[in-house]
């Protein structure tokens, strides 16, 4: 079993991202968060406390039914982050958790970045983004 680690993380605002790439705002002007985020291959989407989803800006989109390590429950999802791990980036809703818990990174992001987890370091591997 693979033991748990960390990544530095940069969530952005998908809208102000966009903005930025059209060249209607600056980067400095794109609400970001940069967090040591938790790999979890357990978890579909990628996660942030309350306080930072409202910091980035991101509406709720609802709540929705899911499996969590908790078992069948409900969920609160944000709109679209931009998630940069290095030089890579990826673009996914985000699981609003409660204030104080760890940001997570999941498998989503992770494939859409084309990293992997080395079995047996516990680490990330980049591969090819974008993996069809």
């Amino acid at each position: 079993m693979l033991g748990h680690f960390y990544v530095k993380a940069t969530f952005h605002n998908a809208v102000d991202y966009v903005e930025y790439l059209l060249g209607r705002r600056g980067l400095e002007d794109v609400r970001k968060a940069d967090v040591e985020a938790l790999v979890d291959t357990g978890a579909t989407f990628p996660a942030l406390p309350e306080d930072r989803v409202e910091e980035l800006g991101l509406p709720m989109m609802g709540e929705h039914p899911a499996e969590t390590a908790e078992g069948a429950g409900k969920l609160k999802l944000a709109a679209h982050a931009m998630i940069e791990i290095e030089d890579r980036i990826a673009e996914a809703p985000v699981i609003i958790r409660p204030k104080g818990t760890t940001p997570l990174i999941g498998v989503v992001a992770l494939e859409q970045m084309g990293y992997r987890i080395d079995p047996t370091t516990g680490k990330l591997i980049k591969g090819l983004p974008l993996m069809l």
